[in-house]
């Protein structure tokens, strides 16, 4: 039975990769869709075996004037009907697309994550600890499959090979997707076992954006034309590459601490001559972990790691590699700085 098959995959997941604990609080995340509906659906029903609370949050994006108020309507009813009544919060994501230089579907992701996590700290204000508040959001395997295929599309390097991770830190408090095994066409039985009628989005069906292109175009074709399991064979690629990439991380902050020498906030200084003899994918992540310590997210590609490495493994100093937003790499003297202005 659906309905037995999605609560048991869900249980062990979350058991699996430790998601979520007895007595937490649960944000989750309902766009009225069927993977939110289904996975709304299912935590309700576990929340008293699992001594959870549910707090739903639905975000109107306002980019479908009529249908997004009916899809708000929708989700607001949906978890009231089940005894947890939803925060709804309308956001002009064009306005903000607008106004931040960025496109509609990131605006959308960014006010989806300020809205969460707008909500633990209400919850954290009224007294929560902050490690039993966790975000719930309802990727399954099929959006793991096209996340993995669309890096690859664009270049990405082995640690987004590893595709959408189960659990991840946004600020202070945990990411989890409890919903990361299950295949869509699954998620699309259990509503329809259950009569739920969940929203449809039919911009979802439009290959408008790269995602809806890689979802309605590549995938299919290369399903009909290459590989019939390609779908489970991307995901197996990740849960790969996701173990060879948590090895190495651990490797890198055990050797990390091992090499480093001193620092500050704004600057960590490590052994140039350590450093030089580690495998370069190790010494890679270091100076990585290094630039997130002093508040340098993304932005470092392997141009500028390989401009590292050329200083590191010289002798002669001072050398420096200029980095994003002020950031920079510094030779001298056997020490290697990381830092920014």
């Amino acid at each position: 039975m659906i309905q037995n098959k999605i609560k048991t995959i869900i249980k062990e997941t979350i058991t699996k990769y430790r998601l979520i604990d007895r007595g937490d609080a649960v944000v989750v995340g309902i766009s009225g869709g069927p993977d939110s509906v289904c996975l709304f659906d299912v935590l309700s029903n576990l929340a008293e075996e699992l001594d959870l609370t549910l707090y739903p949050v639905h975000i109107n994006h306002g980019f479908r004037p009529g249908a997004a108020e009916e899809d708000q309507a929708y989700a607001e009813k949906f978890c009231s009907d089940r005894g947890f009544p939803c925060k709804s919060h309308k956001i002009d994501c064009s306005a903000m697309a607008k106004e931040l230089g960025m496109t509609s579907e990131e605006a959308g992701r960014k006010a989806r994550y300020d809205t969460f996590r707008e909500r633990c700290r209400e919850l954290a204000d009224g007294g929560i600890p902050h490690e039993k508040i966790k975000i719930a959001v309802a990727h399954n395997a099929n959006d793991q499959a096209e996340t993995i295929i669309f890096r690859i599309l664009r270049g990405t390097g082995t640690d987004g090979l590893a595709g959408i991770e189960y659990k991840r830190m946004e600020g202070d408090f945990a990411v989890v997707r409890p919903l990361l095994d299950v295949w869509r066409r699954d998620i699309e039985e259990y509503c329809a076992d259950k009569n739920l009628n969940p929203a449809r989005d039919h911009t979802n069906e439009e290959a408008l954006y790269a995602r809806n292109k890689i979802r309605l175009e590549l995938l299919p074709y290369l399903e009909k034309e290459y590989n019939s399991n390609i779908m489970a064979g991307l995901v197996r690629l990740g849960e790969i590459a996701a173990a060879d990439k948590s090895y190495l991380w651990q490797s890198a902050e055990e050797s990390m601490e091992k090499i480093r020498m001193g620092g500050s906030e704004k600057e960590v200084i490590l052994n140039r001559e350590e450093m030089a003899k580690l495998h370069d994918a190790v010494r890679h992540r270091i100076i990585m972990k290094a630039f997130r310590e002093i508040g340098l997210i993304g932005d470092v590609t392997a141009e500028r790691l390989a401009a590292a490495d050329k200083i590191i493994m010289k002798k002669q100093g001072p050398k420096t590699v200029e980095f994003p937003r002020g950031h920079k790499i510094t030779v001298a003297k056997g020490k290697v700085h990381i830092g920014r202005c």
